[in-house]
């Protein structure tokens, strides 16, 4: 009635609105994610305990909502190689002291991007109008067989979990 529109543009169809009277946390979708990677649940503390035992690679562990929401591919590549920590790395095996480091660079890579208003994909544009110009900063993701930004060893990519994995064999072990 006072004129304001709300847009919802999925390019990649991950998201959906749902609307609800009860509870919103309590709704199936919601009640088992893990925390947001912004706010101070998330934390080394909370990773390092959630990873204990794991044999999954650190990679899809991070990528887990259940572990923790919103960290993509793109992210989570970058905030692994920030980290010095291999993608293929046994979740269970990465030590407190790189767990913190990890915690770290999840929080910059994402408040990063968010200021330089995200990684845009095709056509999307912010609520602004503007694309976001992340993308720009990116040191590994979509960077495969280019030299790395710190040694300059050719950057290597695979599949990991269905998802290009971009790491240099150097700086992340």
């Amino acid at each position: 009635s006072d004129g304001t529109r709300v847009r919802y543009c999925d390019p990649r169809r991950f998201g959906a609105w749902l609307w609800t009277t009860a509870d919103p946390l309590q709704h199936p979708l919601l009640a088992e994610l893990g925390p947001e990677p912004l706010t101070d649940a998330f934390d080394a503390a909370y990773l390092a305990a959630r990873a204990a035992g794991r044999k999954s690679a650190v990679k899809a562990f991070l990528m887990d909502s259940h572990v923790v929401v919103g960290v993509g591919t793109i992210y989570a590549n970058e905030a692994l190689f920030m980290a010095g920590i291999h993608p293929k790395r046994a979740a269970g095996k990465v030590s407190a002291a790189r767990y913190e480091k990890l915690v770290q660079a999840v929080k910059k890579v994402l408040a990063d991007s968010i200021e330089m208003g995200g990684t845009t994909l095709r056509d999307f544009v912010g609520g602004d109008g503007k694309p976001g110009y992340f993308q720009q900063t990116l040191r590994v993701y979509g960077r495969g067989g280019e030299p790395c930004r710190t040694c300059k060893t050719p950057l290597s990519e695979i599949r990991l979990g269905q998802r290009a994995t971009v790491f240099c064999k150097t700086c992340q072990t």
